[in-house]
């Protein structure tokens, strides 16, 4: 595993690109301070409860005299075992938990759900402290499960909508982050769906080891979440996105935040359209003037480019998008 420090980029590099917003250096409210230790209670109660990580055995395998592998009925004392990650959070909670870490550790996502660490990144104090400032309540919890966490018929691990914990039965010290519903007895669980391969990241917050994506990735799903519901909010939007570029050019070069971001749109778009062709084939198949695909990334840039409310960060991110489109 390789561990590394990116060195500044220089000015006149950042100024021909996308402009960075002047982010007031603040100290987090009190308010913000108690949500983020909270979060960390609560962090720490789910993954005890419903582990990220699971270590199983690896199979064991023979060849018979016919020379075909099968596995062994039994397996045998001492056997080599592998870690394997069954979800990772997402949303505000990983933000917060990202806020709480020095450094964040890459996983290879073409090797999940095994764990195999690719390198480390150093989380500069002045992108913590941004980091921070997004310390907030979370309404549901999002995560994203691996294929053999979400197939497996278990009412022990974290299912969608009510498979989670009750409100109850998170300690104390764990509850000020949530937000509570009327009459709503369980946290609510989300499970999403990532866009081609899932990049993920370890951070060790007080001693404890949380799987979240990685940074640049929370970047890559602002993008495509604004250009899905930009007019919905276009003034948190706006200071969400402003702030949270602000953080990540501390630990990315700027090349490398569009290629993610261009990266995670083409493998959404990708999936789009795939729904769309099954939808045809169950529904129209033979029928003439079927319906063809229309790519949803580019208008959806072009509609949220011709809001006059949109910042200048946005505004320039979009266009770097749309060049390379």
């Amino acid at each position: 595993m390789r561990n590394f420090e990116r060195s500044p980029q220089p000015q006149n590099e950042l100024k021909q690109g996308i402009p960075r917003i002047k982010v007031p250096e603040e100290e987090t409210t009190p308010d913000q301070k108690e949500i983020l230790e909270s979060a960390i209670s609560f962090a720490e109660y789910l993954t005890h409860r419903w582990p990220q990580v699971d270590i199983v055995k690896k199979p064991v395998v023979k060849i018979d005299d016919k020379g075909t592998t099968v596995e062994l009925p039994e397996l045998p004392e001492g056997m080599e075992t592998e870690t394997r990650l069954n979800y990772y959070l997402c949303g505000s909670l990983a933000t917060m938990l990202l806020a709480g870490a020095t450094s964040f550790t890459e996983i290879d996502g073409t090797q999940l759900p095994a764990l195999v660490e690719v390198c480390t990144r150093k989380i500069p104090e002045s992108a913590r402290t941004i980091l921070a400032s997004f310390a907030r309540q979370i309404g549901d919890l999002d995560y994203v499960p691996m294929n053999h966490y979400k197939k497996a018929e278990d009412p022990t691990r974290l299912g969608k909508g009510g498979g989670g914990p009750s409100f109850d039965e998170v300690p104390e010290a764990g509850r000020k982050v949530l937000r509570r519903g009327e009459n709503q007895i369980k946290v609510m669980c989300d499970p999403l769906e990532a866009y081609g391969i899932k990049r993920v990241a370890k951070v060790n917050v007080g001693g404890r080891y949380y799987y979240i994506p990685t940074p640049d990735t929370i970047l890559a799903y602002k993008v495509l979440h604004l250009l899905q519901n930009y007019e919905q909010k276009p003034e948190k939007f706006n200071a969400d996105f402003g702030k949270l570029l602000s953080a990540l050019k501390e630990m990315y070069s700027e090349e490398e935040l569009i290629q993610i971001t261009r990266q995670i749109l083409t493998h959404y778009e990708e999936t789009m359209e795939a729904s769309h062709d099954r939808l045809v084939k169950l529904f129209f198949e033979g029928e003439e003037n079927q319906r063809p695909y229309e790519k949803k990334i580019p208008k959806s840039i072009e509609r949220v480019l011709a809001n006059q409310q949109l910042s200048p960060e946005i505004r320039a991110m979009l266009e770097s998008l749309r060049e390379q489109k």
